[in-house]
């Protein structure tokens, strides 16, 4: 089990990220993404650290496809391997070639 597994909230824009499976050989995950109660359900992330190291900045990214179309490409950092905040930049795409941009910070609410 990885310590990044847990959930994250952003209370303002209503979005939970439940990151599930944490894999720290592997630096990959599964979760859900869950935006105003809709679920984006996320099929592999993953997230990179610098080995032997239990301090410094972790970098995290996964994407998600509804079946309506919609996808949501995300890129985060956590300052540190105890992932109490997790910063976030996020686009969301349709097929239709519109985007939109996102800047969260998730906060852990779980241990």
């Amino acid at each position: 089990m990885s310590t990044i597994n847990g959930v994250y909230r952003h209370e303002p824009s209503d979005t939970t990220l439940t990151l599930t499976e944490g894999d720290d050989r592997t630096g990959s995950f599964t979760g859900t993404l869950s935006v105003s109660g809709t679920d984006y359900p996320i099929a592999f992330g993953n997230f990179h650290f610098r080995h032997g190291f239990s301090t410094g900045p972790v970098a995290i990214s996964f994407n998600t496809l509804t079946a309506d179309g919609t996808a949501q490409a995300w890129v985060m950092f956590s300052p540190d391997q105890a992932y109490t905040r997790l910063r976030a930049m996020g686009s969301a795409a349709d097929m239709m070639g519109n985007t939109g941009l996102n800047g969260l910070e998730f906060i852990r609410k779980n241990r």
